[in-house]
Protein backbone atom coordinates (compact mmCIF):
# COMPACT_ATOMS: atom_id res chain seq x y z
CA UNK A 1 0.00 0.00 0.00
CA UNK A 2 2.67 2.44 0.98
CA UNK A 3 4.06 1.46 -2.38
CA UNK A 4 1.43 2.60 -4.37
CA UNK A 5 0.94 5.75 -2.49
CA UNK A 6 4.54 6.91 -3.10
CA UNK A 7 4.29 5.52 -7.23
CA UNK A 8 1.22 7.99 -7.01
CA UNK A 9 2.64 10.76 -5.39
CA UNK A 10 5.28 10.31 -8.06
CA UNK A 11 2.52 9.62 -11.13
CA UNK A 12 0.73 13.16 -10.46
CA UNK A 13 3.86 15.24 -9.50
CA UNK A 14 5.45 14.09 -13.20
CA UNK A 15 1.79 15.00 -14.95
CA UNK A 16 2.28 18.36 -12.73
CA UNK A 17 5.59 19.37 -14.44
CA UNK A 18 4.67 18.24 -18.04
CA UNK A 19 1.20 19.91 -17.50
CA UNK A 20 3.37 23.16 -16.55
CA UNK A 21 5.83 22.42 -19.15
CA UNK A 22 2.98 22.50 -21.86
CA UNK A 23 1.10 25.79 -20.85
CA UNK A 24 4.74 27.72 -20.67
CA UNK A 25 5.23 26.23 -24.22
CA UNK A 26 1.72 27.22 -25.37
CA UNK A 27 1.86 30.45 -23.85
CA UNK A 28 5.62 31.11 -26.05
CA UNK A 29 4.24 30.24 -28.71
CA UNK A 30 0.87 32.21 -28.98
CA UNK A 31 -1.62 28.91 -28.42
CA UNK A 32 -4.64 27.86 -27.56
CA UNK A 33 -5.97 24.29 -27.63
CA UNK A 34 -8.39 23.76 -30.30
CA UNK A 35 -9.97 21.32 -33.03
CA UNK A 36 -10.58 21.23 -36.80
CA UNK A 37 -13.25 19.37 -38.31
CA UNK A 38 -13.07 18.15 -41.63
CA UNK A 39 -15.42 15.50 -43.23
CA UNK A 40 -17.10 14.38 -39.75
CA UNK A 41 -13.64 13.92 -38.72
CA UNK A 42 -11.88 16.27 -35.67
CA UNK A 43 -8.54 16.56 -35.69
CA UNK A 44 -7.07 17.86 -31.76
CA UNK A 45 -4.28 20.72 -31.57
CA UNK A 46 -4.06 24.16 -31.17
CA UNK A 47 -4.54 27.35 -33.20
CA UNK A 48 -2.39 30.47 -33.40
CA UNK A 49 -4.09 33.60 -30.93
CA UNK A 50 -6.99 35.43 -32.45
CA UNK A 51 -9.17 38.36 -31.83
CA UNK A 52 -6.85 41.17 -30.83
CA UNK A 53 -5.26 44.01 -33.13
CA UNK A 54 -2.51 46.75 -31.82
CA UNK A 55 -2.94 50.06 -33.10
CA UNK A 56 -1.65 53.04 -31.53
CA UNK A 57 0.38 51.66 -29.08
CA UNK A 58 -2.83 49.82 -27.78
CA UNK A 59 -4.94 46.36 -28.13
CA UNK A 60 -8.05 46.37 -29.21
CA UNK A 61 -10.78 43.38 -29.76
CA UNK A 62 -10.77 42.22 -33.42
CA UNK A 63 -13.19 39.57 -32.99
CA UNK A 64 -13.83 39.35 -36.86
CA UNK A 65 -10.57 37.91 -36.71
CA UNK A 66 -12.06 34.51 -36.54
CA UNK A 67 -14.28 34.56 -39.06
CA UNK A 68 -11.59 34.57 -41.89
CA UNK A 69 -8.62 32.98 -41.58
CA UNK A 70 -6.78 30.12 -38.67
CA UNK A 71 -3.89 28.89 -38.36
CA UNK A 72 -3.32 24.89 -36.96
CA UNK A 73 -1.04 22.97 -35.37
CA UNK A 74 -2.05 19.00 -35.01
CA UNK A 75 -1.60 17.75 -30.82
CA UNK A 76 1.47 15.39 -31.86
CA UNK A 77 3.03 17.85 -33.83
CA UNK A 78 3.16 20.30 -31.43
CA UNK A 79 4.13 18.94 -28.25
CA UNK A 80 6.92 16.50 -29.64
CA UNK A 81 8.32 19.44 -31.76
CA UNK A 82 11.31 21.24 -29.50
CA UNK A 83 10.87 24.03 -31.66
CA UNK A 84 8.16 24.98 -32.98
CA UNK A 85 8.19 27.34 -36.18
CA UNK A 86 5.60 28.68 -38.83
CA UNK A 87 6.41 26.14 -41.42
CA UNK A 88 3.80 23.50 -38.73
CA UNK A 89 1.17 25.09 -39.20
CA UNK A 90 -1.51 24.57 -41.52
CA UNK A 91 -3.97 27.88 -42.83
CA UNK A 92 -7.51 26.97 -42.96
CA UNK A 93 -10.26 29.34 -44.59
CA UNK A 94 -13.71 28.37 -44.14
CA UNK A 95 -13.61 26.59 -48.21
CA UNK A 96 -11.04 23.87 -46.37
CA UNK A 97 -12.87 23.07 -43.29
CA UNK A 98 -16.53 22.24 -41.71
CA UNK A 99 -15.81 24.49 -38.58
CA UNK A 100 -13.46 24.60 -35.61
CA UNK A 101 -13.36 24.84 -32.40
CA UNK A 102 -11.30 27.72 -29.99
CA UNK A 103 -10.56 26.93 -26.56
CA UNK A 104 -14.65 26.82 -25.62
CA UNK A 105 -15.82 28.21 -28.79
CA UNK A 106 -17.49 26.93 -32.12
CA UNK A 107 -17.05 28.36 -35.32
CA UNK A 108 -18.82 26.29 -38.28
CA UNK A 109 -18.75 26.74 -41.88
CA UNK A 110 -21.24 29.09 -43.32
CA UNK A 111 -22.51 30.81 -46.46
CA UNK A 112 -23.54 34.42 -45.27
CA UNK A 113 -24.41 37.68 -47.20
CA UNK A 114 -24.83 40.77 -45.61
CA UNK A 115 -27.50 42.25 -46.78
CA UNK A 116 -26.86 46.27 -45.11
CA UNK A 117 -23.82 46.20 -46.73
CA UNK A 118 -22.69 47.23 -50.14
CA UNK A 119 -21.18 45.99 -53.39
CA UNK A 120 -19.40 42.75 -53.03
CA UNK A 121 -20.03 42.00 -49.57
CA UNK A 122 -24.00 41.49 -50.70
CA UNK A 123 -23.22 38.57 -52.27
CA UNK A 124 -23.19 35.20 -50.30
CA UNK A 125 -19.69 34.60 -48.69
CA UNK A 126 -17.99 31.27 -46.76
CA UNK A 127 -16.86 31.89 -43.53
CA UNK A 128 -16.70 31.05 -40.36
CA UNK A 129 -19.26 32.12 -37.73
CA UNK A 130 -19.65 31.28 -33.71
CA UNK A 131 -22.49 29.64 -32.95
CA UNK A 132 -23.74 30.49 -29.71
CA UNK A 133 -26.94 28.05 -29.19
CA UNK A 134 -28.11 25.03 -31.53
CA UNK A 135 -31.67 24.36 -31.52
CA UNK A 136 -34.68 24.19 -34.02
CA UNK A 137 -33.70 27.88 -34.34
CA UNK A 138 -30.23 28.20 -33.62
CA UNK A 139 -28.38 31.68 -33.22
CA UNK A 140 -24.81 32.82 -34.39
CA UNK A 141 -22.80 35.92 -33.84
CA UNK A 142 -21.30 37.82 -36.89
CA UNK A 143 -19.08 40.80 -37.00
CA UNK A 144 -18.14 43.19 -39.76
CA UNK A 145 -14.64 43.20 -40.50
CA UNK A 146 -12.55 46.76 -41.19
CA UNK A 147 -11.86 47.10 -44.63
CA UNK A 148 -8.36 46.64 -45.96
CA UNK A 149 -7.77 50.05 -47.87
CA UNK A 150 -9.24 53.15 -46.58
CA UNK A 151 -7.75 56.34 -44.95
CA UNK A 152 -8.99 57.45 -41.65
CA UNK A 153 -8.57 60.77 -39.84
CA UNK A 154 -8.43 61.66 -36.46
CA UNK A 155 -9.73 58.57 -34.52
CA UNK A 156 -12.16 57.17 -36.88
CA UNK A 157 -9.97 54.33 -36.96
CA UNK A 158 -10.30 53.68 -33.03
CA UNK A 159 -14.06 54.26 -33.65
CA UNK A 160 -14.26 51.79 -36.51
CA UNK A 161 -12.46 49.38 -34.14
CA UNK A 162 -14.92 49.59 -31.12
CA UNK A 163 -17.78 49.39 -33.56
CA UNK A 164 -17.00 46.53 -35.40
CA UNK A 165 -16.55 44.60 -32.16
CA UNK A 166 -20.10 44.67 -31.54
CA UNK A 167 -21.70 41.70 -32.31
CA UNK A 168 -24.76 41.15 -34.56
CA UNK A 169 -27.11 38.43 -33.50
CA UNK A 170 -27.95 35.81 -36.87
CA UNK A 171 -30.27 33.11 -36.72
CA UNK A 172 -30.47 29.68 -38.83
CA UNK A 173 -34.06 27.71 -38.53
CA UNK A 174 -33.63 23.83 -38.91
CA UNK A 175 -30.69 22.56 -40.32
CA UNK A 176 -30.26 24.06 -43.68
CA UNK A 177 -31.86 27.63 -43.14
CA UNK A 178 -30.51 30.51 -44.40
CA UNK A 179 -28.60 32.50 -42.30
CA UNK A 180 -30.08 35.96 -41.25
CA UNK A 181 -29.99 38.69 -38.89
CA UNK A 182 -32.11 38.42 -36.10
CA UNK A 183 -33.54 41.76 -36.49
CA UNK A 184 -34.48 40.93 -39.92
CA UNK A 185 -36.82 37.65 -38.19
CA UNK A 186 -40.56 38.04 -39.98
CA UNK A 187 -42.16 36.22 -37.04
CA UNK A 188 -45.66 35.75 -38.56
CA UNK A 189 -44.07 34.31 -41.57
CA UNK A 190 -40.98 32.78 -40.97
CA UNK A 191 -42.47 31.40 -37.73
CA UNK A 192 -45.94 30.43 -39.13
CA UNK A 193 -45.74 26.58 -37.95
CA UNK A 194 -46.02 28.00 -34.54
CA UNK A 195 -49.60 29.45 -33.89
CA UNK A 196 -49.01 30.47 -30.20
CA UNK A 197 -45.73 32.11 -31.04
CA UNK A 198 -47.34 34.37 -34.06
CA UNK A 199 -50.83 34.67 -31.77
CA UNK A 200 -48.26 36.39 -29.03
CA UNK A 201 -46.30 38.33 -31.51
CA UNK A 202 -49.68 40.04 -32.93
CA UNK A 203 -50.96 40.39 -29.39
CA UNK A 204 -48.11 42.55 -28.55
CA UNK A 205 -46.88 39.66 -25.60
CA UNK A 206 -43.20 39.79 -26.87
CA UNK A 207 -42.24 43.29 -25.03
CA UNK A 208 -39.39 44.61 -23.00
CA UNK A 209 -41.80 47.84 -22.78
CA UNK A 210 -45.22 46.69 -21.13
CA UNK A 211 -46.26 44.91 -17.96
CA UNK A 212 -46.13 41.06 -17.92
CA UNK A 213 -49.48 39.11 -18.47
CA UNK A 214 -50.59 42.18 -20.64
CA UNK A 215 -50.82 42.77 -24.67
CA UNK A 216 -48.73 45.37 -25.92
CA UNK A 217 -50.70 48.32 -27.52
CA UNK A 218 -50.23 51.77 -28.97
CA UNK A 219 -46.89 53.03 -28.61
CA UNK A 220 -45.71 50.55 -26.46
CA UNK A 221 -46.23 47.94 -29.38
CA UNK A 222 -44.09 50.17 -31.71
CA UNK A 223 -41.23 50.49 -29.30
CA UNK A 224 -41.08 46.90 -28.48
CA UNK A 225 -41.12 46.26 -32.46
CA UNK A 226 -38.67 49.72 -33.30
CA UNK A 227 -35.99 50.34 -30.26
CA UNK A 228 -36.14 46.40 -28.45
CA UNK A 229 -36.80 44.83 -32.05
CA UNK A 230 -34.06 42.11 -31.53
CA UNK A 231 -34.68 41.59 -27.53
CA UNK A 232 -38.58 40.73 -28.92
CA UNK A 233 -37.63 38.45 -31.76
CA UNK A 234 -35.11 36.84 -29.43
CA UNK A 235 -38.15 36.22 -27.09
CA UNK A 236 -40.00 34.47 -29.95
CA UNK A 237 -37.05 32.46 -31.00
CA UNK A 238 -36.88 30.74 -26.99
CA UNK A 239 -40.51 30.62 -26.96
CA UNK A 240 -40.57 28.53 -30.13
CA UNK A 241 -37.26 26.39 -29.35
CA UNK A 242 -39.36 25.68 -26.02
CA UNK A 243 -42.78 24.71 -26.91
CA UNK A 244 -42.87 24.35 -30.93
CA UNK A 245 -41.90 20.92 -32.86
Amino acid sequence: MKHLIICLMLFFSVSSVLFGQLEEKMKKEGVVKGTIIKGGKATDGYIKILGKTYHDEKWYPAPWEFQSKIKFIPSKTFENTEKVKNKHFEKYDAKDIDGYTYDSLVYESVKYADMSAVGMNMLPQKMFMRRISEDKISLYVHFYEIPDVMVYEGNEYVELLEENAKPNLVYKIGKNGKLKLVNNLNIEKELSDCPQVVEKQQKGEYKVVGKDGEEASGFNKVLNNSVFREDVRLQAIQDYNENCN
